[in-house]
């Protein structure tokens, strides 16, 4: 009978629990003393550091509980305001703040020649009282909203080589946006609770809705708090690489100048105006404003801005705006964050923000174990993006403006249209209809009722179709692929690489199958098993950079037939299996009849000798038509994944540690008269570090060789990733002077480095027509050693990021190598790379695939 009491018990408080709590809505406007509107002001209740902030508009909306409150306002440069409000239950009341503009008070001082500006003397409190604020919070709770918009005041009706006019005026119909192509490209709002402790944090989303997709999930991570207490603050690859020098950083006095503004009291204290400039442009620094706390020597709020000549990259302009609140003596917490940014590119011209409002902050105090997990930093609730529109109209702290309202409207009866089955069928069917262009510009593909079925070819102008060799004259390889998608993950396809000389008169033709399996809860966790049989072209070094193109060109100007090819029939089957935690391997059994081949024609239009098929610097090589069976295995690992828990699957993240693998090959004798006989592996090491200030470095650190070297045939040697065409081989895996062949050997023991120093404008901002032109600095070095009568060396020197507005992908590097002979090469290469990321600039080679 007992335990009946407890559980009604335990249902009733359950019940109560469950019951609505009537809370009433203050709302209204924001505006300075003339009427104008101030965009994203403060407003809060009096003691506590529960608020919101005003929108665009400079509309708020604050929802409180029964009782007597006193709301405060506030926006920086003005004084501010409070009103006093009754709330009796679930009803709304209207109140417009209208704010004056600060009366500053400057600080008595001493009037002397050469005098230092008082804004000194309170940064250098501030400075040293930084790390104090920065080790203040040891744990950190809170609730937050996030509103991300993204507007675009102007869209070109063309981009040559991109969007046609055509697919132009479609872009902006399916975007919402008008005929001149203003719209809004994203409007997303969420809701979170935040944890930190010892390292350790997790972002819970509580609630989501993104513009134009009921199923969105937006940011699984809110933007972090940029903390100013930190030296270096935003470090952001491909926005602000080297982050940005704090203003009250340890060495800030080196990088800005400060002008004392005045003061104002805001309750019981007095708050310092300071107006912060940087020394010098293209160094990594901010202007604006920063509001200091007399004796707690804290950031009150602050506005500060980047542009182009602050080191940013991609973004035109990103501003910061941040208020902060008492809590307690001593203790200033985050209230909201607005970050402002503007793009323009390729005649787009957008401009956004994403404005946080932080709420029930908790500072220092037990933050429960349960919470956090090591390796889920962030999870989202089962019904997050299922919240109806009336729980935003009554949860949402920032009202909505009227082109947001219209845009969720619009982007609805989109999705109604871009989710008819009819329509998707008809543009299918539109889209499966052969045109010549089409297989003349990107090949020509098939797509069945609901992609079942996909099928496609490789152009008739891609780089790898039509080709030249000595081996085989002029070469087509054609190709084909069919994908059957079994099933939601699941999927079977099927290459078919052909290719014929037109000179040796071979046809070789290879299939390739795989079946992938993906796990659906967990993505990038899959199977891939995979076989393939035909006989077809390869050259003798699988490492090799050396394009069919780019052999092509020099064979035909300079007589300079780089490429080495062979024939090979060839059976194998394949796994592969990612995990989706770091750690993926790879398998292959091979058997292969390799056929050697010889120059069939000597056309060039160069008067020069063309060399054999078989490289002179391997005439020590034994090459005979052989059979050889291979094993092969691979495995990579990379710890500190860490993990989004959607609703229904499983997301891997990035990590910041190097990526470490091993690869063994065995050549098995005996096997089908197999005559491969040896053993080799290679150890590898690679990492991108961020240096913040001092730009980055990336390296990829390899030792290898071989165990067993009884029978090691052309295509068995242990090759470098050799170039001698003036277009650069893939950075940080390759060598770009050394001479095809020149090095392949059969060491027991090697080692490689390929490095590279970027330095993200740290020297060229400081040479006058270098910083204007953005151009940023890469050193480095590729090394291989196999012992003091076996290495080659190259250092290169290159300047980045050059080209002009938009279009700057082009790389250009001074290379100087060197080797045990003393032989010595400088030369120069030219790549395309973005934001130094190295970008392919030729299609696959037809020799490898």
């Amino acid at each position: 009978m007992k335990r009946q009491h407890l559980y009604s018990l335990f249902l009733l408080l359950a019940t109560i629990s469950s019951l609505p709590v009537f809370a009433g809505v203050l709302k209204g406007k924001v505006s300075d003393d003339k009427g104008e509107p101030l965009l994203f002001a403060t407003v809060f209740v009096q003691g506590t550091t529960m608020g919101t902030t005003t929108n665009a508009e400079a509309q708020y909306q604050l929802q409180l509980a029964p009782g007597t409150h006193k709301v405060l306002c506030q926006y920086m440069g003005f004084k501010q305001a409070s009103f006093t409000v009754t709330i009796k239950g679930d009803e709304t009341i209207s109140h417009d703040f209208q704010l004056q503009d600060l009366a500053l008070e400057m600080k008595t001082v001493v009037i002397k020649a050469n005098a230092e500006d008082p804004a000194y003397a309170i940064i250098r409190k501030a400075i040293k009282k930084r790390e104090f604020h920065l080790e203040q919070v040891k744990s950190f709770q809170t609730s937050a909203y996030l509103k991300t918009v993204l507007r675009n005041r102007a869209m070109p009706t063309s981009i040559p080589g991109l969007m046609s006019k055509k697919e132009g005026k479609e872009a902006k119909s399916e975007m919402g946006f008008d005929s001149s192509g203003k719209g809004i490209w994203m409007l997303a709002e969420q809701e979170a609770d935040y944890y930190a402790a010892n390292g350790k944090e997790r972002t819970i989303i509580r609630s989501v809705r993104q513009s134009g997709d009921p199923n969105g999930f937006g940011m699984s991570q809110l933007p972090p708090v940029i903390t100013f207490y930190e030296n270096n603050a935003c470090q952001w690859q491909g926005i602000a690489p080297r982050g940005f020098v704090s203003p009250i950083s340890d060495n800030a006095l080196h990088y800005y100048t400060y002008k004392y503004q005045g003061e104002f009291r805001e309750g019981n204290h007095t708050i310092n105006k300071i107006e912060v400039t940087p020394k010098r442009d293209y160094e990594p620094l901010l202007k604006g404003t920063l509001y200091i706390v007399e004796d707690d020597w804290a950031i009150h709020s602050l506005d500060l801005m980047a542009t182009t000549k602050s080191n940013l990259e991609f973004f035109d302009t990103l501003r910061f705006q941040q208020v902060f609140l008492p809590m307690k003596k001593d203790t200033w917490v985050i209230k909201n964050q607005v970050m402002y940014l503007t793009l323009k590119f390729f005649g787009l011209d957008i401009t956004g923000y994403m404005a946080t409002v932080y709420d029930k902050q908790k500072v220092n105090e037990p933050v429960p174990d349960t919470v956090f997990n090591d390796k889920i930093i962030s999870i989202y609730e089962k019904d997050a993006n299922k919240k109806d529109t009336s729980y935003w109209a009554d949860k949402r702290p920032i009202p909505l403006e009227s082109d947001e309202v219209h845009d969720y409207t619009v982007k609805d009866s989109i999705l109604v249209l871009q989710n008819d089955p009819v329509r998707n069928d008809s543009i299918r069917r539109k889209g499966n209809r052969f045109h010549l262009g089409d297989i003349l510009r990107g090949g020509y593909e098939y797509n069945s009722r609901k992609n079942k079925h996909e099928f496609a070819t490789n152009s008739l102008l891609s780089f790898d179709l039509v080709n030249y060799n000595t081996v085989e004259g002029v070469n087509v390889s054609p190709k084909f692929s069919w994908k059957y998608n079994i099933d939601t993950g699941k999927s079977l396809q099927t290459n078919l690489y052909t290719r014929y000389g037109f000179s040796n008169e071979h046809f070789n033709a290879l299939g390739r199958t795989v079946y992938t399996t993906n796990q659906r809860d967990w993505k990038g966790r899959y199977w891939q098993i995979g076989a393939e049989g035909g006989k077809y072209v390869y050259q003798y070094n699988p490492q090799s950079t050396l394009k069919p193109l780019y052999n092509t060109v020099s064979t035909l100007l300079r007589a300079r037939n780089h490429m080495k090819i062979y024939e090979r029939w060839n059976g194998a089957v394949f796994v592969e299996r990612h995990y989706g935690n770091g750690f993926r391997w790879y398998a292959k059994m091979d058997y292969q009849h390799r056929l050697p081949l010889e120059n069939t024609t000597s056309f060039s239009w160069s008067d020069e000798k063309l060399t054999s098929n078989v490289p002179d610097e391997l005439a020590w090589v034994k090459w005979e038509e052989h059979n050889a069976a291979l094993a092969t295995v691979w495995l990579a690992y990379r710890p500190g994944t860490t993990y989004t828990l959607y609703p229904t699957y499983k997301q891997p993240h990035g990590s910041n540690w190097p990526l470490f693998s091993i690869w063994y090959q065995k050549g098995i004798a005996g096997v089908f008269d197999s005559k491969t006989d040896f053993d080799k592996w290679r150890f590898s090491v690679e990492d991108d570090m961020n240096l913040k200030l001092l730009g980055s470095m990336s390296y990829t650190a390899s030792v290898g060789g071989f165990l067993n070297d009884k029978y090691v045939s052309l295509p068995d040697l242990m090759h470098l990733a050799d170039n001698e065409v003036f277009v650069a081989a893939p950075y940080l895996k390759s060598f770009q002077l050394a001479p095809y062949y020149q090095y392949s050997n059969t060491a027991k023991l090697y080692g490689e480095l390929h490095l590279e120093y970027y330095l993200k404008g740290l020297l060229t901002n400081k040479i006058p027509l270098l910083r204007q032109a953005k151009w940023y600095l890469v050193l480095g070095t590729n090394t291989f050693y196999a012992g003091t009568n076996s290495y080659y060396t190259e250092a290169f020197a290159g300047i980045d990021n050059l080209g002009f507005k938009a279009y700057r992908f082009l790389r250009v590097d001074v290379v100087h190598s060197w080797d045990q002979m003393n032989r010595q090469m400088t030369g120069i290469r030219i790549g395309l790379s973005l934001l130094g990321v190295p970008i392919s600039i030729s299609g696959g080679s037809a020799a490898e695939m």
